[in-house]
C-alpha cells in the first residue's frame, strides 16, 4: 500500500515536471537555445516515465503524429544508403528529431487550459523580444555591454534576422488572432502588439523571409475571416497598405531592389559570388535539381546532400553547400519522392485536421503555423535549423493534442 502511494506521488511529480517543461519550451524557443536543450532532455525522460503505457494508444488515433513519426522513420532508413558515412548521417538525423516531439507532447496538452498556458508562454517571450528589438532600434543599448553587436539598422535580439523575421511574423499573426477572438482591453493590447510586430518585421529588420511570412499570413487571415465581397475589398486594402509601406520605407525598397537585381544578373554556372545571396541560392536550386534527377526515387540518403553537391560542382567556382536553402528540395534530394511525399502528406493532413480542433483560435493558429513553415521552407531548409524545427514540432504537438481522441482524424 505504502509503495503504491509512493509510486503515485512519483508519477504525479514526473507528470508535473513534463507539463512544466513542455510549457516553458514555448518561452525558451525564441530566446535560449541552451535552455531548449535542457527542457527537451527533462521532457523526454519525464514524459516517457509518466505516459509510457498510454503512448501507443494516444499516437494510434492521431494521424498528424503518425505521419511525423513516419517521416522520421524514412529519414532514419535514409541513413543506411548514400555516399556519406553512417556517423554523419546520424548527425543530420538528429536535426530532425524534433518530429518525435509532436507525438511526445500529445498526452501533455490534452487539457485546453495547458494548451492556453503554452500559447501564453510563447506570446510573452515574443512580447519581450519585440520590446527589446524596439529598444535596440532606438539605440538604448549602444553605450552598454547588453546586446553587443545588435545594431539599430537590424535590431534582432536573440536570433539571427531570418529566424527573428519568421518568429516575429508568426507572432504578429498570433497577436491578431487573439485580438479577433477576445474582447475589451485584452483585444486592444493584442492588436497593438500585432501592429508593432508587423512594423518590426517590415520596417526595422532585414529578414526577407519574414516579409513573405507576413504577406502569406495576412492573406490567410483575410480568407479565414471574410466573405467574398469583403475578401476582395480586404485584398485591395492589403495591396494599398503594402504599396504605402514600400514607398515610405527605403529599407524595404533597397532589399527588394537588391533581390530583383541579383535575380536578373544571375547566370547559370556563374561561380561563387558571396555578394549575391539570390544568385547563390539559384545555384543551389539548379544544382540540387541535377542531383534529384540522378536519384529521384530514394535520393542520396540522409546526410548525403553535402557530398552529392560537392561532386556536382567539382571543377567549378561555385560555393559548396550542405543544404539547398529549400526544405522541399532537400527532402527530395535526400530521401526522394517517397520522403517528400510523406512531408507533404503530413502538412496536408495537419491542414485538413485543423478545423477539428476545439476552438477557432486553435484552428487559425494551427493553419498559421503550417503557412509559416511552408513559406519559410520555400526559401530555407527550416527543419534543419534548431529553432524553426522546434517551432514547427512544438506548436504541432501543442495544438494537435486537442484533436478528438476517439478516432483518427483526416
Amino acid at each position: 500500500m505504502r509503495i503504491s502511494i509512493i509510486k503515485n506521488h512519483a508519477l504525479k511529480i514526473s507528470q508535473l515536471i513534463a507539463i512544466t517543461c513542455a510549457i516553458l519550451l514555448g518561452f525558451s524557443l525564441p530566446i535560449a537555445t541552451g535552455l531548449d536543450s535542457v527542457l527537451l532532455g527533462l521532457l523526454l525522460i519525464t514524459s516517457l516515465t509518466s505516459w509510457n503505457i498510454q503512448y501507443p494508444k494516444i499516437i494510434k488515433v492521431n494521424l498528424v503524429a503518425n505521419l511525423a513519426l513516419l517521416l522520421f522513420c524514412i529519414l532514419f532508413i535514409g541513413c543506411f544508403y548514400g555516399a556519406t558515412d553512417l556517423s554523419h548521417s546520424f548527425k543530420i538525423l538528429t536535426k530532425y528529431d524534433d518530429l518525435i516531439l509532436i507525438a511526445l507532447m500529445l498526452p501533455i496538452f490534452t487539457q485546453p487550459k495547458l494548451r492556453s498556458y503554452g500559447q501564453y508562454a510563447f506570446m510573452i517571450a515574443m512580447a519581450i523580444t519585440l520590446m527589446l528589438s524596439y529598444l535596440i532600434w532606438l539605440g538604448a543599448f549602444q553605450h552598454t555591454s547588453l546586446f553587443a553587436g545588435r545594431l539599430p539598422d537590424n535590431p534582432v535580439v536573440f536570433k539571427l534576422h531570418i529566424t527573428h523575421g519568421i518568429l516575429m511574423g508568426f507572432a504578429a499573426f498570433m497577436f491578431a488572432v487573439y485580438a479577433i477572438q477576445n474582447e475589451g482591453k485584452w483585444r486592444w493590447l493584442m492588436l497593438i502588439a500585432s501592429i508593432l510586430a508587423v512594423c518590426n518585421v517590415l520596417l526595422m529588420t532585414q529578414g526577407r523571409t519574414g516579409y513573405m511570412v507576413i504577406i502569406a499570413l495576412s492573406i490567410y487571415l483575410i480568407f479565414a475571416l471574410f466573405n467574398l465581397r469583403n475578401i476582395i475589398f480586404s485584398l485591395g486594402l492589403l495591396i494599398a497598405a503594402s504599396s504605402v509601406i514600400y514607398i515610405s520605407s527605403p529599407k524595404i525598397q533597397s532589399r527588394i531592389t537588391l533581390t530583383m537585381h541579383e535575380f536578373q544578373t544571375w547566370q547559370p554556372m556563374q561561380g561563387n559570388n558571396e555578394a549575391s545571396s539570390i544568385g547563390t541560392r539559384m545555384d543551389y536550386y539548379t544544382n540540387t535539381i541535377k542531383i534529384i534527377r540522378k536519384s529521384p526515387l530514394q535520393g542520396v540518403g540522409t546526410g548525403g546532400f553535402e557530398v552529392a553537391y560537392s561532386k556536382e560542382i567539382e571543377g567549378t567556382d561555385m560555393a559548396p553547400s550542405n543544404n539547398p536553402h529549400n526544405q522541399f528540395l532537400l527532402f527530395l534530394a535526400q530521401i526522394g519522392i517517397i520522403g517528400l511525399s510523406a512531408f507533404l502528406f503530413l502538412l496536408w493532413v495537419a491542414w485538413r485536421s485543423a478545423p477539428k480542433l476545439p476552438t477557432a483560435t486553435d484552428t487559425m493558429l494551427a493553419r498559421g503555423v503550417l503557412i509559416t513553415i511552408v513559406t519559410g521552407c520555400l526559401f530555407n531548409s527550416l527543419l534543419l535549423d534548431h529553432t524553426e524545427g522546434l517551432f514547427f514540432a512544438w506548436f504541432c504537438g501543442l495544438l494537435f493534442a486537442g484533436l478528438p481522441s476517439n478516432k483518427k482524424t483526416i
